[in-house]
C-alpha cells in the first residue's frame, strides 16, 4: 500500500491492473457468465439453478413465514395467486413454463412459487419511495438520451440480466431485479424503451388486490413495447380488463423514456390513467425539490453522463433503503445492441455497465455478489466516479468500433466485442471490490 495514505485510492489502479491482465485472453470462462437465452424453460433452469437457495430463503422469509403468522396455509397462497396465474396464462404464458422451471430448478414447489411471484411484493415495502428521473435530450451532450432510477425496498440480493426469448414477437430486454423473481424492477428493452414502475401514482380507486403487479406488468412491457405510447396503451389496456392488482395504498406511477427522446409519465389506479409527456429540462418522479433535482436542473448545459448519473449518489435521494440503481443511455442507432446499463447494487455502489447486445451476463451481477460487495461500502464515492469516468471513457471507444463492424454487416464480430469488453470491465471491477473484503 506504500505511496496512498488511503487504501481507497489505490483503487482505480487496481482496476487498470485487472483489466490489463484480463484482457491477455477471454475475461469470464464459461463459469463466470450466464447466458438467459433460449426457450422459457432454459431460461428458467439457468436462473433457477444459480439463485436456488436466495429463491428458497426469500419465498421463506418473505411470503410464507409472515403469510402463517396471519394465519395462511400453503395451499391458501396459491388459491389466492390464482388470478394472476389465470392473467399470465393468457398474456404471457411463457412465465408459467419459466416459473415452473425456476422451481424445478430451485427445489421448490411449482405452485407456489407461481403465487410466490404473484404475490410477494404485495405490502412488504412502506418507507422512502424510489426515484426515476430523465432529462430532455435538447439539454444533453449529443442529444442522448437518459434515464435512470433508484429503486427503494427491503434489504436483498439484487440481480441484472439480459433476456433473450426464441419465442416470436417477445423483445430482448435488460432487466434489474431480486435475484429470487425474474421480473422487471427497472429496464430497457431492444426497442429502445427504457422504464420503471413505483407507487406514488393515483389514490387506491376500486382495488381488485388479485391480478399483476408492477413488476410483472412492466416485464410484459419490456416484452411487447416499443415506444413510450405502446408503454402506455399496455397499462390503459391491462387496467380497463382488471388485470391491474391494485391495493389499498396509492396506485402506480411510471416512468418511460424511448429512444426518440420522448419522456412519458404514467399514473394509474384500478379504474383510470392519466398519461402526461414530459417536455421540460429535468423531469424527478419524487423529490422535485432535493439537491439532487437542483443539482441536476441547474448543470450546464450540455449534461453528459456523468452528470446525469452521479446525482444518483445524493444523499437526497439515495438512502439506505436504495437497495439498486439504474442509468441507461438508449442509443438511437443501435438500440437493440449498444444501448448500455450502468447498474449499481446498491444504489450508492460502483457501477457496471452492461449492453443490451450481450448475449451473456457477468455471473456476480446475477447471483448476488456486487450486491454483497458494494453493500458494506460507504464514502466511496469519488473513488466509484473515478473509476465510473475511465470505464466510460473505454466504453466510448469500443461503442464506436461496435458501430463500424455494424455499418460493414460483421454484426457477430461487433456482438463479440460488446460482450468481450463487458465482461473484462466487470471482472476487474469484480476484483477491485473484493480487494476491499480481505
Amino acid at each position: 500500500m506504500r505511496g496512498y495514505a488511503n487504501p481507497m485510492s489505490i483503487l482505480p489502479h487496481l482496476l487498470v491492473v485487472a483489466v490489463l491482465c484480463a484482457s491477455a485472453g477471454r475475461a469470464f470462462a464459461d463459469a463466470d457468465s450466464i447466458r438467459l437465452a433460449g426457450s422459457p424453460q432454459a431460461i428458467g433452469t439457468a436462473w433457477g439453478r444459480l439463485n436456488a437457495r436466495f429463491i428458497q430463503d426469500d419465498m421463506r422469509a418473505n411470503y410464507i413465514e409472515p403469510a402463517a403468522a396471519k394465519g395462511f396455509s400453503e395451499p391458501e397462497l396459491v388459491a389466492r395467486g390464482r388470478r394472476f396465474a389465470e392473467i399470465a396464462a393468457e398474456v404471457a404464458p411463457h412465465w408459467l413454463d419459466e416459473a415452473r422451471a425456476i422451481a424445478d430448478a430451485a427445489g421448490v414447489d411449482r405452485e407456489l412459487y407461481i403465487a410466490y411471484i404473484g404475490c410477494v411484493y404485495r405490502n412488504l415495502w412502506a418507507g422512502d419511495e424510489c426515484t426515476s428521473y430523465a432529462v430532455s435530450k435538447r439539454f444533453t451532450e449529443d442529444q442522448a438520451v437518459f434515464f435512470h432510477k433508484n429503486r427503494d425496498n427491503i434489504d436483498k440480493p439484487q440481480a441484472a440480466c439480459v433476456v433473450d426469448s426464441n419465442l416470436p414477437g417477445v423483445n430482448r430486454f435488460l432487466t434489474v431485479t431480486d435475484v429470487s423473481v425474474l421480473a422487471c424492477m427497472m429496464m430497457v428493452n431492444d426497442k429502445g424503451l427504457a422504464g420503471s414502475a413505483d407507487t406514488g401514482g393515483l389514490d387506491p380507486g376500486s382495488p381488485k388486490f388479485r391480478g399483476l403487479m408492477n413488476t410483472f406488468i412492466l416485464r410484459h412491457i419490456a416484452e411487447r413495447a416499443a415506444s413510450c405510447a405502446e408503454a402506455e396503451a399496455v397499462i390503459r389496456d391491462f387496467v380497463a380488463k382488471g388485470y391491474y392488482a391494485g391495493g389499498g395504498g396509492t396506485g402506480t406511477h411510471w416512468l418511460f423514456v424511448d429512444k426518440g427522446g420522448a419522456i412519458l409519465e404514467v399514473a394509474n389506479n384500478a379504474d383510470e390513467v392519466v398519461a402526461k409527456p414530459f417536455a421540460g429540462k429535468v423531469y424527478f418522479s419524487a423529490r422535485a425539490d432535493s439537491n439532487a433535482a437542483k443539482t441536476l436542473a441547474g448543470s450546464s448545459d450540455p449534461i453528459d453522463f456523468h452528470a446525469f448519473h452521479n446525482v444518483s449518489r445524493d444523499s437526497s435521494m439515495c438512502f439506505d433503503s436504495s437497495i439498486s440503481g439504474m442509468t441507461v443511455e438508449i442509443s438511437p442507432e443501435h438500440p437493440d445492441l449498444l444501448t448500455c446499463a450502468w447498474i449499481t447494487f446498491p444504489a450508492k455502489g460502483l457501477a457496471f455497465p452492461l449492453f443490451i447486445g450481450c448475449a451473456e451476463t457477468p455471473l456476480p451481477l446475477v447471483d448476488g455478489e456486487v450486491y454483497r460487495l458494494c453493500k458494506p461500502l460507504d464514502g466511496a464515492a469519488e473513488v466509484w466516479e473515478a473509476v465510473e469516468e475511465s470505464a466510460r471513457g473505454n466504453q466510448g471507444l469500443v461503442e464506436a468500433r461496435a458501430a463500424d463492424l455494424l455499418d460493414a454487416g460483421q454484426r457477430d464480430r461487433a456482438v463479440a466485442l460488446l460482450e468481450e469488453w463487458t465482461s473484462i470491465t466487470a471482472r476487474g471491477q469484480v476484483a477491485m471490490l473484493r480487494f476491499t473484503q480481505n
